[in-house]
């Protein structure tokens, strides 16, 4: 199997799984959620766990679009989750977040120089962080964090033409 396709039936694993915990009835997001102080155990666990199904639901399918829709490698897709799990604490808090978004902004960040329409593209990307913001319990600092260091992953492995 190439990487590519590894990479797709890899999402399709991750969403199918992520769907089935998000049905699980979680008393303490402490235990999975990512927050100051937290452990290693919920720094590798926090992107799977989701608040609820409609939270699951819109993550899983971004992450599968942006999956199927661009030329992403199973290597881009673990280096995502890598600095999804390795946010730092100034972008913490002690409530615990959940989500695959930390993942699924990285990846967003690591296309930015791929995508036609780079001026638009950037614009969207930054009415999604700004509405991050306004919306309560919302991480919006761990979407911000995750994009900036996927387009500087993506800036030293893709460098931009001039000229």
């Amino acid at each position: 199997m190439d990487k590519k396709k590894a990479a797709k039936a890899t999402s399709l694993l991750i969403s199918i799984l992520v769907f089935c915990l998000s049905l699980q009835d979680m008393a303490d997001w402490s235990a999975v959620g990512i927050y100051t102080g937290c452990g290693l155990g919920c720094r590798m666990l926090y992107p799977f766990y989701h608040a609820n199904l409609l939270h699951a639901t819109l993550n899983a399918w971004c992450l599968l679009s942006v999956i199927f829709i661009y030329d992403i490698s199973l290597w881009r897709f673990f280096l995502s989750y890598i600095i999804a799990v390795t946010i730092p604490s100034f972008c913490l808090s002690d409530i615990p977040t959940v989500g695959l978004s930390g993942v699924v902004f990285a990846l967003f960040g690591s296309i930015s120089f791929e995508v036609q329409r780079k001026a638009y593209y950037q614009l969207w990307m930054l009415a999604y962080l700004v509405a991050g913001f306004l919306f309560p319990n919302t991480n919006a600092l761990v979407h911000l964090y995750c994009y900036l260091a996927g387009g500087a992953v993506a800036l030293l492995n893709k460098p931009v033409k001039i000229g």
